[in-house]
């Protein structure tokens, strides 16, 4: 872990609220002045810790209307298979996380959708057809009380 202090934690709170803003401005909601301010944002991107700035859009506004937690078991636990898998499920638009798990699943997926025929048309011409897939188990998410990005730092 790399050692950051209470200015970096507050420059980190900051950014993680509002990505949009400026140094200048970061540096007056933290009581610091620009260029202190801009070495330290520029030590903690060097040091792998702000890793980007994203943008976060309405999916459903934007027609996206359903998500679906997707659990899949592959066939075999070789290196290859994992890596034959993962380049190809990463390539799918819809896919927006992927987690390697312990368990009775090898991964967790998640997809957004417009429908559950978007979703049926998935499962069937490209789901399915990812290398190694054993079993695949669908859940349906209803709503998501809370969804962050930010830590509790």
């Amino acid at each position: 872990m790399h050692e950051i202090d209470e200015a970096d934690r507050r420059i980190l709170r900051v950014m993680q609220a509002d990505g949009s803003l400026s140094v200048t401005e970061i540096a007056e909601r933290i009581g610091l002045s620009q260029s202190p301010c801009s070495r330290r944002i520029a030590r903690l991107t060097e040091n792998g810790i702000i890793l980007g700035k994203t943008i976060i859009l309405d999916r459903k506004k934007l027609g996206f209307n359903a998500i679906i937690l997707v659990r899949i078991k592959l066939s075999s636990h070789g290196r290859k298979s994992f890596e034959q898998f993962q380049q190809a499920v990463l390539r799918i638009p819809e896919v927006q996380v992927v987690q390697l798990m312990l368990g009775d699943y090898d991964f967790n997926v998640r997809v957004v959708v417009r429908d559950m025929d978007h979703f049926h048309a998935l499962l069937q011409d490209q789901l399915v057809l990812l290398p190694g897939v054993q079993e695949l188990q669908s859940s349906v998410l209803l709503d998501e009380l809370k969804y962050t990005t930010q830590l509790p730092l």
